[in-house]
């Protein structure tokens, strides 16, 4: 004997709720602000780190040192686009051949720059500030330029001497 199936529709009905609801538009603002919070957090955080704990040096600052080529912690200024950072200072060969320094931290809030040798540019990478090899800011939203520092590269002697 074939079994009979019967098919049952549940009735779903929603109890009245003392609660509010809340609109579709006013979620969406509220998500909004939550996110942007976040953001910021990151931002005002992220601004202040240092990689090498070494404060950027100050313009009137006396910077004078000289870097050892042979050293193993410059291998990156023996090829053209490297770079290193030493006593609060981005040195870099550019893709000409040339030693450039500047100070190394944006002088937007104070993160650690690279050195983008495709664009012969010093980057900062947490708001995307860009600065020429002499320190002029390319785009903000850095508005102060960095400090430049005299480069005497000795070949010959395997050294770079920084100074200002």
């Amino acid at each position: 004997m074939p079994q009979k199936y019967t098919k049952t529709i549940m009735d779903t009905t929603f109890l009245p709720s003392d609660q509010p609801t809340m609109h579709r538009q006013e979620f969406f603002r509220l998500v909004g602000i939550s996110i942007g919070a976040i953001v910021l957090k990151r931002c005002m955080i992220g601004c202040s780190d240092q990689v090498n704990g070494t404060p950027p040096p100050t313009p009137s600052q006396k910077v004078d040192f000289t870097l050892k080529l042979d050293d193993r912690a410059n291998d990156n200024l023996k090829i053209k686009g490297g770079y290193v950072i030493s006593n609060g200072v981005i040195v870099a060969q550019t893709k000409d051949g040339q030693y450039v320094a500047v100070s190394a931290n944006c002088t937007h809030q104070n993160t650690q720059l690279v050195y983008k040798s495709v664009e012969n540019q010093f980057y900062c990478p947490l708001h995307l500030s860009r600065f020429a090899t002499n320190g002029d800011v390319i785009a903000g939203p850095a508005v102060v330029p960095l400090t430049q520092y005299i480069v005497e590269p000795n070949l010959t002697a395997g050294t770079i001497r920084i100074h200002n």
